[in-house]
């Protein structure tokens, strides 16, 4: 067993080795709207589902200067987001947009994504993510000088049919291949929904 104390290590070495560690990640890909209408889109792999409420939680960094990121600035400002979740065939344009470009830049214009009015919130959502859920911003917690978690009302989910089950009125993780984060080792590295299994009931020997 390989072991490491965190608390003595450099945060580069932290952030390597943790995000190496808990795999896979979903990645919430978010549209936000700025002051003057430009579209920002970003993807973030500290994410997660809460179900009661219904909440997202996801943690954003801060720009290399210390400044927030373009997704957080508009967050604060208007309170609303919607947040995708993409598949295989927009892997590409997942990671483009990751890049850090100055606020006036539009990533999904630059990308020619579509997109479509959202039903109770202001920022639209993209046509071809098979997953998005329009949010607004239920509050914030400081976790450093350059980490805030955010807490997201979710207010209407929306599915592409050809991931949803009739049958039990929900996603079918079958039907389509969810992108995930991987460690960050010589490069972003990213994984994809492979084999699942369905089970009984749980019970101990």
């Amino acid at each position: 067993m390989i072991s490491r104390d965190l608390s003595a290590l450099p945060k580069r070495d932290v952030y390597r080795i943790l995000s190496s560690l808990v795999i896979p990640r979903p990645i919430a890909w978010i549209t936000t709207m700025d002051g003057s209408g430009r579209v920002n889109l970003a993807p973030f792999s500290s994410f997660m589902g809460i179900f009661g409420p219904p909440m997202l939680a996801i943690t954003l960094g801060r720009r290399k200067d210390g400044s927030l990121k373009d997704t957080h600035h508009n967050l604060r400002t208007s309170g609303e987001a919607v947040v995708h979740l993409a598949d295989l065939p927009l892997l590409e344009a997942l990671h483009a947009s990751a890049a850090e470009v100055d606020p006036d830049i539009s990533e999904v214009e630059r990308l020619g994504l579509t997109t479509e009015a959202a039903d109770l919130v202001v920022p639209p959502r993209l046509k071809d993510a098979p997953v998005a859920l329009e949010c607004r911003l239920n509050r914030e917690l400081e976790l450093g000088p350059a980490s805030t978690l955010v807490l997201l009302d979710v207010l209407v989910t929306h599915a592409a049919e050809r991931i949803w089950s009739t049958e039990h009125d929900c996603a079918d993780a079958s039907c389509w291949t969810p992108i995930s984060r991987l460690a960050s080792v010589a490069g972003p590295n990213y994984g994809a929904l492979g084999q699942t299994f369905r089970l009984g009931a749980s019970e101990l020997p």
